[in-house]
């Protein structure tokens, strides 16, 4: 087994762990009730979008995961192998078995935001144990076995982790392949109120799955959007807004308002610049165990 809660730097040098054996074969339960492997194969096929060559930047590998921070974005990474958690220590949506856990360091992000993460989890684990697990990879899967399904907040796949919260929308989605696999990347905002968007508080996000159906990708990085809105000004650009739960038409035309706002942006209009995190996702590789 992999020793749990080892964490490691890795800096501006190339630094390759040995990786060790994961131990025990993978449970043979499949989340939403699907072939995570054939579904994947099918949609790489499907998707004629192909990674990009690797760019310059800092190349990061640790046990069977490797990628490159492009140059401007962060310094580095640290790693952990994170041991397994059940429901009962840490509830249903923290459930999670044996995974790695990169964080970025000198990552340009939001006062009282999170630390940018890299998860890399076994997929058919991870859906046993989690039943927000089972749920995203569940869309996920929908939407890579059918590409040409709307990206929109209502196919498309949450953060597990995220508990309760709901993901109020979801801007800027596309499909992004990475080395061995494929996903899908959006900006979004999690909240169990209908919380008004603002410059700080969203948060790109990855899901994606290896070509062979085994490991799920799920990476968070908080972003600064292009906007004026405030708590106290929440109407600053435009788009009428209301924390009226009963009002669900005002609600939902307010986030797809936001949505659009946000669609029509360009890239480099947020922080950090969005073309910098789709090529971090894309030169991901995680080697089969």
């Amino acid at each position: 087994m992999i020793p749990a809660n080892r964490k490691l730097s890795v800096g501006l040098l190339v630094l390759i762990f040995t990786s060790f054996a994961c131990g025990g074969s993978l449970p043979s339960a499949e989340p939403a009730g699907a072939e995570i492997e054939t579904v994947v194969a099918a949609t790489l096929q499907a998707v004629t979008e192909q990674a990009p060559p690797a760019s310059a930047g800092i190349p990061v590998a640790a046990e069977h995961v490797s990628f490159t921070i492009p140059s401007g974005l962060a310094t580095g990474a640290t790693y952990e192998v994170v041991s397994s958690k059940t429901e009962e220590e840490v509830g249903p949506w923290g459930a999670a078995p044996e995974h790695i856990e990169f964080t970025l360091t000198t990552y340009p992000r939001p006062e009282q935001s999170f630390e940018p993460v890299i998860h890399v989890y076994p997929a058919k684990e991870y859906a046993e144990v989690n039943p927000w697990a089972q749920s995203s990879l569940g869309s996920l899967q929908a939407i890579l076995a059918s590409p040409s399904t709307p990206l929109i907040n209502e196919n498309l796949p949450t953060v597990p982790f995220n508990g309760g919260a709901g993901q109020l929308y979801a801007a800027q989605a596309k499909f992004l392949p990475f080395t061995n696999g494929n996903g899908v990347r959006m900006i979004s905002l999690y909240a169990q109120f209908p919380a008004p968007v603002t410059k700080n508080g969203s948060f790109y996000h990855y899901e994606g799955l290896t070509s062979d159906g085994k490991y799920f990708v799920a990476a968070l990085f908080p972003i600064t959007l292009p906007v004026q809105s405030t708590s106290e000004n929440p109407t600053a650009d435009g788009i009428p807004y209301t924390d009226d739960f009963s009002n669900t038409e005002a609600v939902n035309a307010y986030y797809q308002g936001i949505t659009d706002l946000l669609n029509a942006a360009e890239n480099t209009s947020f922080q950090p610049n969005i073309e910098l995190l789709d090529t971090l996702i894309q030169s991901i590789g995680v080697t089969p165990q």
